[in-house]
């Protein structure tokens, strides 16, 4: 793929599902001296969610500030604020996000910045608008483990239809975007990484660097991830990869492979070798049974994140008590664990205008 003349000074996007690898991907490539992507600004989903009738960009860009993505960040808002135009007409609203991803990577030294936010593969139509030499990469995983690493999510279901319905959304979303952006397995990685690290640099337009083989000893410093444990075992060395979904039973494992056909044949996942080869009709079973876990779950996330949507009367959503309704079982693998509260914004950091009700 031929890169453009400026794809050097184009922001870097990491997409892919939740639990495929995106967090690891984006501490690799922050270890190399030049690059720093921001952890999940999540820019094009609180935009997309906004209520645009009858706002303006900067009622936009007010309520943006306040999200939990921005104040995850640790960012004043005010230097970034000054650096707007004015005023900020709809189609510079791009600007925002531009001068927030430079703050936090001059904040670590680095001149290349960008964004890793999973959910933005079905923002790329957006992203591509915005930013038409954007460099994306697309991490992706064996279904069958995104499904279970999932399953023990608290914010996830433990549900194999949700699991596998997140990850055919994801599939099809990227798939009309697939002659612009780098897809590469989380397997590879893990597997060959100094091959697949040099696929990703280079096609994002940096020259090697080996700290991104030793991320953890190049970890951005203070850490920038909010201190959760599924996002810091990213900063730790990772292991060979492995066929985890293994702790699945027959009919689970085939009822994930045919509910996730299209994405083991996209990237080259083959059918796991079985003792026993359950029935078609058991696998069909199995899917009835998942069924009201899947409902339950479906629920509670959009009653959640319907909630979210004022970062102003929700500024800790994911501590709240239907947080925590998500997926009970999970919170099993951490024992004592509460979400930490989210960091509060300076104060008086915009005082000349309330965010509209």
């Amino acid at each position: 793929m031929d890169l453009p003349r400026d794809a050097a000074k184009s922001p870097i996007f990491v997409v892919g599902t939740s639990r495929s690898g995106t967090t690891l991907l984006r501490m690799m490539l922050c270890a190399h001296p030049r690059i720093y992507l921001t952890h999940e600004a999540s820019f094009y989903l609180w935009e997309s969610a906004f209520p645009w009738r009858k706002r303006s960009p900067e009622d936009y860009t007010r309520h943006y500030l306040q999200t939990f993505s921005f104040k995850w960040l640790r960012l004043d808002p005010r230097p970034i604020l000054e650096k707007l135009p004015q005023p900020l007409e709809r189609e510079q609203v791009p600007v925002l996000y531009t001068e927030i991803m430079k703050a936090k990577a001059a904040e670590y030294g680095k001149v290349r910045f960008g964004d890793k936010t999973p959910s933005h593969t079905g923002k790329l139509q957006q992203i591509f608008r915005d930013y038409p030499d954007a460099r994306v990469v697309r991490i992706v995983r064996d279904p069958r483990g995104v499904v279970k690493s999932l399953s023990r999510m608290p914010w996830a279901s433990r549900s194999i239809i949700a699991g596998s319905l997140h990850c055919e959304i994801e599939r099809k979303q990227a798939a009309r975007f697939k002659d612009r952006i780098l897809a590469v397995r989380f397997e590879d990685l893990l597997a060959d990484t100094r091959r697949v690290m040099h696929e990703v640099l280079d096609f994002v337009g940096e020259p090697w660097n080996d700290n991104v083989l030793d991320h953890c000893a190049h970890v951005p410093k203070p850490s920038d991830l909010p201190p959760v444990p599924w996002f810091q075992l990213a900063e730790k060395k990772r292991s060979k990869p492995s066929a985890e979904w293994s702790e699945y039973g027959p009919k689970e494992i085939r009822l994930i492979e045919r509910l996730n056909r299209g994405g083991l044949e996209d990237m080259g996942y083959t059918p796991s070798q079985l003792d026993e080869e359950p029935g078609r009709l058991s696998v069909l079973l199995r899917w009835f049974t998942d069924l009201p876990e899947f409902l339950r779950f479906a629920y509670r996330f959009a009653r959640l994140a319907w909630s979210t949507r004022d970062p102003v009367a929700n500024p800790d959503p994911w501590s709240a008590p239907a947080f925590r309704q998500l997926n009970p079982s999970a919170w099993q693998l951490y024992p004592g664990f509460e979400m930490p509260k989210t960091p509060e914004l300076p104060e008086g950091w915009d005082t000349s205008r309330p965010l509209p009700s």
